[in-house]
Formats: C-alpha cells, structure tokens, sequence
C-alpha cells in the first residue's frame, strides 16, 4: 500500500497521456473504433470535469460572502479541485463513496479500460479467420439478349 501511496500522483498523471497516445496509436493504425473507446473514456473525464465546475459555480453562488452578494467562482476551479482530488495520496484511504474514494475508483476503472480496449483490439487476426464479414456473392454471367 505504500508504494502504491508514493506512486499515486504519477499513475493519475500517466493516464490521460497513455489514453492520448493509445487513440492515436489507433488512428495510425486505421482502428476506429478502439480510438472511439478511447475517446468514449476522454468523453467521461470531460464530463467528470464539466459537472465539478458546476457543483463548484452553484457553491459559490449559494454561498454568501459580506452583504449578500453571491460570489463568483473562476473558471477552471472545479477541475482543478477534481485534479486535486484525483491525484491525492489520502484519496486512496478514503470512506467508501466519498468523493476521494469515487475518484480513485475513477483512475482505477480507467486504466481497466484502457487495459481491455488495447487487449480487444490488438490482438493479432488468426490465419484463416473471416473478420466478420461475408464477402458479396459473385454476380453469374449476363445472358445475351435475343433478336
């Protein structure tokens, strides 16, 4: 538990560059639809990023700061919040279903992604197989029309 404690902040750092890199290993590779799983996985972050930056902004609005006025959050406070949270050694000790913990389940399930998109897709075709697709049935020669 503690090498992985003192390895945290480097795994959670090294996934969104091996997810990049992975999607354009695919797209070299002509793979669309492995670089689409792991845009899919892109997508998530995204949106985990998207909704922190409005729980962040709807805080500070409910929030009361001197007379009354509501506070304005700067943009890119929540995501750095859930980057924060993400990369925290004390995440990976954390109360099942706080915050800390969802996140480090997060980091975890991406990786098993990652991991199971590049299992799937790059295994080596075996000799003989048809991918899946059935090639068209030749059409028979054009009878001659009659006079």
């Amino acid at each position: 538990m503690q090498l992985l404690s003192s390895a945290w902040p480097a795994l959670v750092w090294a996934l969104p560059a091996l997810v990049l890199i992975s999607a354009l290993a695919f797209l070299v590779r002509g793979d669309r639809r492995a670089a689409g799983h792991l845009l899919a996985l892109l997508a998530c972050c995204l949106i985990g990023a998207l909704l922190m930056e409005f729980f962040t902004f709807m805080a500070a609005r409910v929030a009361r700061q001197g007379g009354g006025a509501p506070s304005q959050p700067a943009l890119g406070t929540g995501t750095l919040a859930l980057l924060d949270t993400l990369r925290n050694r004390r995440s990976l000790t954390a109360p099942a279903l706080s915050l800390p913990a969802v996140a480090t389940y997060a980091v975890g399930v991406a990786y098993l992604w990652l991991l199971v998109t590049w299992g799937l897709h790059l295994r080596g075709k075996k000799a003989g197989s048809s991918s899946g697709r059935k090639k068209p049935a030749a059409k028979g020669a054009r009878k001659p029309a009659r006079s």
